[in-house]
């Protein structure tokens, strides 16, 4: 009888053993899963930094640090964004300076011209054949007047930029677009015109005898002089006047038309200004972004090799404790 309880307690001690033996196992097994997770986890994110050459590659990675990336993306985003606003700038900067230029070389012609026309030997055929060449100078005026830029607005009808701004209306050439000036956000505080009121270049004109004349009708008032025969000394007396009156109103038009080349001549030069500032910002930009973000292949290689090497004894180590759990179990 007592052989037979020692026995009944020998299984029982031995079903006991089994039983923690079995959790034993099953608890080193999910330690050492749970282990080889780890380091694998942790070598999958250095793969994932070497392949993209991102240290940081979600927000829980180093929240400060990927707000602080945000933030200066979104400074160097805009600094890209003003520096293509320069671009377009710059391209009608540059239609304004070679229209304004040709609007100088014309005013320079017709007031050689005008002063030509003084000339007491000249006579009526003479004047007349002076007053085509300035009709031609009117005409080319208007077209000056009425270029575009390479987006197909308008230079120099204010606001509106799809509104033709000059036209003859039969009555003389009037101005049917408006004051305003377009403006390009150049830098974070600075905003720049890329066009002219065509009303400021083209009409307001001091006139010789006060008030203003737009440059067109002191062309038209000069052809009408030069076509108009000179035959008595009254005739005479008018155009002289008249003559005198055109010359000084081209010498205005062509003051008014230099100062606001020059007024384009100053915000190009500022556009250079701000474009050296704005390179400058994107070097700034850029290294500030890779300190922030980018990865350093030799420190992560590094750790890459070292996690190979945990992650193989960890195995080996796993392998060895689950074969002797195992072995126990049985035994």
């Amino acid at each position: 009888m007592a052989h037979k309880e020692a026995t009944v307690s020998t299984i029982a001690e031995s079903h006991d053993r089994r039983i923690t033996m079995r959790v034993s196992s099953n608890t080193s097994y999910e330690l050492g899963v749970a282990a080889l997770n780890r380091q694998q986890v942790t070598q999958v994110k250095n793969l994932e930094q070497i392949s993209s050459g991102r240290r940081i590659l979600t927000p829980s990675d180093n929240p400060a640090t990927y707000v602080r990336v945000l933030e200066v993306s979104q400074a160097d985003a805009g600094n890209t964004q003003y520096a293509m606003n320069r671009q377009h700038a710059m391209a009608s900067f540059g239609m304004l300076e070679a229209t304004l230029g040709g609007v100088t070389n014309l005013l320079q012609n017709a007031r050689e011209l005008a002063v030509y026309a003084g000339n007491g030997t000249l006579t009526d055929s003479g004047r007349s054949a002076i007053a085509t060449e300035l009709r031609g100078n009117l005409d080319e005026l208007l077209g000056l007047a009425n270029r575009t830029d390479g987006n197909g607005q308008y230079l120099f009808s204010g606001f509106q930029g799809a509104i033709k701004p000059f036209d003859d209306t039969g009555s003389g050439i009037q101005y049917f677009g408006d004051e305003g000036l377009r403006m390009v956000q150049a830098s974070a505080s600075r905003q720049l015109a890329v066009n002219e009121s065509g009303r400021e270049v083209f009409e307001r004109i001091p006139d010789s005898g006060g008030g203003y004349q737009s440059m067109f009708k002191t062309l038209s008032d000069l052809i009408g002089i030069l076509e108009t025969p000179v035959t008595d000394a009254a005739s005479k007396a008018a155009f002289s006047s008249g003559l005198t009156t055109a010359q000084g109103n081209l010498s205005n038009a062509l003051d008014n038309v230099l100062r606001v080349h020059a007024s384009v001549g100053t915000r190009m030069k500022e556009v250079d200004t701000l474009n050296e500032g704005g390179d400058e910002l994107n070097i700034q930009y850029k290294q500030q972004l890779s300190e922030l973000r980018d990865v350093d292949y030799a420190k992560v290689i590094s750790d890459l090799t070292q996690q190979q090497a945990y992650l193989e004894a960890t195995q080996m180590a796993f392998l060895k404790v689950q074969g002797l759990s195992l072995f126990d179990y049985i035994r």
